[in-house]
């Protein structure tokens, strides 16, 4: 009998120690919500069926949070501040949830570019800057159902000279806000991926220079551009950490480094958000 108690007691402390073990390991890092224009909006779903929850008509990207189901909401620049909402058509009918959005003002910056065709392109360019609009959008636009890790890596180590959202001035001409990170490095510097993902776009733009699009699954895609090389393929699968390309000063620059986009649900979001520092 002692013997039994002894095994059982034996059995019971390996079995809390496990489940110690456990709560002992530290959750993977979350994207941090701002509720902003350019931010992200995390909401607890709770019980109802995540896959079918849309923002402004576009599937919303799912991951757990201690094992509850939670939305990761892109929010467009563009975005008015103020009630919205993301919603689902479930068998009781459509279900939305609520969230508020604050407004955010973004500084301004002046950039002067020695390449004044860069600024102001020839007739001649147009076709294909236009080309190379659709392929983007259809790039940024993409979704698939693969399951996220949204535990980034940055990139690159390096100064982050540009801000996300900031309105830019080239050569004293209004531009679009600033859609991604920018980190200077010398050029030649290898770029990692911060997620798994597939090449889903690659080439030399006009503006961005040599770019790659990374499809990371749910509508999360990343966007490296003004590279020197590119070391990937399309359609080649990717792993987190692998080399996707280096640090360059091609398109639209004015000097060598790193500028990174992530896009959401179809929109450009700040790419701090999803990283620890």
């Amino acid at each position: 009998m002692r013997n039994h108690f002894v095994q059982g007691f034996s059995h019971l402390r390996i079995a809390l120690l496990l489940i110690l073990s456990l709560t002992l390991i530290p959750a993977a890092a979350q994207p941090r919500q701002s509720l902003v224009p350019g931010g992200i909006a995390v909401i607890e779903l709770g019980q109802d069926d995540p896959r079918d929850f849309r923002f402004r008509g576009k599937p919303v990207l799912v991951t757990r949070v201690n094992g509850v189901p939670n939305a990761l909401v892109g929010l467009p620049l563009s975005l008015k501040p103020g009630e919205h909402f993301i919603e689902a058509r479930l068998s009781g009918g459509v279900h939305k949830k609520f969230f508020q959005v604050a407004d955010k003002k973004y500084s301004t910056q002046h950039i002067t570019v020695t390449d004044k065709r860069k600024v102001n392109p020839y007739a001649s360019d147009m076709d294909r800057i236009l080309a190379e609009k659709a392929r983007k959008q259809k790039a940024r636009n993409r979704y698939t159902s693969t399951p996220v890790d949204v535990d980034f890596l940055l990139p690159l180590s390096g100064i982050r000279t540009g801000s996300f959202g900031r309105r830019r001035v080239f050569n004293g001409q209004q531009r679009r806000p600033h859609s991604g990170m920018d980190i200077a490095a010398a050029s030649g510097t290898p770029i990692v991926s911060p997620s798994a993902g597939k090449v889903i776009e690659l080439g030399d733009f006009f503006f961005s220079g040599n770019l790659v699009y990374i499809d990371h699954g749910q509508g999360l895609i990343s966007m490296f551009a003004h590279l020197s090389a590119i070391d990937v393929k399309l359609g080649e699968k990717i792993e987190k950490g692998q080399v996707v390309g280096k640090v360059g000063a091609t398109g639209r620059v004015t000097g060598p480094h790193l500028h990174w986009s992530l896009g959401l649900n179809g929109t450009w979001i700040d790419p701090a958000l999803f990283l620890s520092d």
